[in-house]
């Protein structure tokens, strides 16, 4: 769910790509990821520019200012999940990183519930709902790929970022309105709405008006500590309405010259040590060779599957799906029109743009031809 996901502004370009562009990424699968990808850049779209209030203005064009001298910022936070079918919630904390102009960092750690603790949310019913802790993770974005780190099972998954979103072009992340997106994009990119603007606390409203956006998150809260346009707490409501996630920070601090993120991990914070950890997921290897990057992916199995899904899902990483027919289906299990074979074969390694082969069984009451 960058990384949804998920809301402008270089400050937290990357206390959010760290604390956000990442964190929303884990909350996407790598299929939209692969799609957007594909999509054109949606900067060079043609977008009505939406007319505000002058107090919402001038809050804007303050809060890109103050964005555009920051170059480190470092602090902590606590997230927050809810599901309400479900009437769940789970906490984490942690602490965020962020240098300029893409580099970040965020270690979450899900907070130990005592026995009887019961979460802050409550149903329609005053009933609270079962609180239980978060995952324990770490996303690290380098500039160049983003690593989703699962430490409870000490494996990590990479993420290639094309090269049209590096540098400060990552605002066309899922989460750009945190990342000091200039004030004129923004109104081209989301409805935005002054909820609240006091000398404690100013809170804005955003909607996403690009269906990539609206991919991610349906709705989005954003409160801004009035002194320094540094975010205090940003609150994401899910597509679907039925999950939201809250993130809280504390400590904040800009350009902090030896923190305690050189302290703790030394000269090179984003570069991960993973020696004791199993590589996952779809890519196994992006090359340093000329640009675009060669990137290896893992064949994912399609054995079982209707070949539309197959195919479809082959077409989102970038392969090239081809469908061939194969045994008529006799035998209980073999249904007509699904992968039974594949090649290559399932977890070998493949670029984009390769042939995949799929055997699927046939129809038997189709005669040979």
């Amino acid at each position: 769910m960058k990384s949804k996901l998920v809301l402008q502004q270089r400050a937290l370009v990357i206390a959010c790509c760290a604390a956000f562009t990442l964190l929303l990424i884990n909350n996407e699968s790598q299929a939209q990821l692969e799609q957007r990808k594909q999509r054109p850049n949606p900067a060079d779209a043609v977008l009505k520019v939406q007319g505000l209030p002058p107090a919402l203005e001038k809050i804007l064009e303050d809060w890109e200012t103050h964005s555009k001298k920051i170059e480190k910022l470092e602090g902590n936070h606590t997230r927050y999940w809810y599901d309400d079918v479900f009437q769940v919630e789970k906490l984490s904390e942690g602490k965020f990183y962020y240098e300029q102009p893409d580099k970040g960092r965020i270690d979450i750690t899900g907070v130990k519930v005592p026995k009887g603790k019961q979460g802050k949310k409550q149903n329609k019913d005053g009933k609270p709902y079962q609180l239980k802790p978060g995952d324990n993770e770490r996303w690290i974005c380098d500039g160049k790929r983003i690593f989703s780190i699962n430490e409870d099972e000490k494996s990590y998954e990479i993420y290639p970022i094309p090269l049209n979103r590096r540098g400060e072009n990552i605002m066309e992340g899922p989460l750009p309105f945190l990342f000091g997106m200039p004030a004129a994009t923004a109104k081209k990119r989301y409805f935005l709405k002054l909820l609240e603007n006091t000398p404690q606390r100013i809170i804005i409203a955003v909607k996403p008006r690009r269906r990539a956006d609206a991919a991610n998150y349906s709705e989005a809260k954003v409160m801004l500590n009035p002194e320094t346009f540094l975010p205090s707490a940003v609150q994401l409501i899910h597509p679907g309405g039925n999950q939201s996630t809250v993130y809280t920070f504390g400590n904040v601090v800009a350009n902090k010259n030896q923190g305690l993120i050189r302290r703790v991990f030394g000269n090179d914070p984003f570069v991960p040590d993973l020696d004791d950890y199993q590589l996952q997921g779809k890519v196994v290897a992006l090359a340093q060779g000329p640009n675009p990057p060669q990137v290896a992916f893992k064949v994912p199995s399609t054995i079982g599957r209707d070949y539309k899904a197959a195919k479809q899902m082959l077409q989102q990483m970038g392969f090239k799906p081809e469908v061939h027919p194969g045994d008529p289906a006799q035998k209980p299990g073999e249904r007509k029109y699904h992968v039974y074979r594949q090649k290559p074969q399932p977890g070998t390694t493949a670029k984009k743009g390769d042939t995949i082969h799929l055997l699927l069984y046939t129809d038997p009451s189709t005669p040979k031809k």
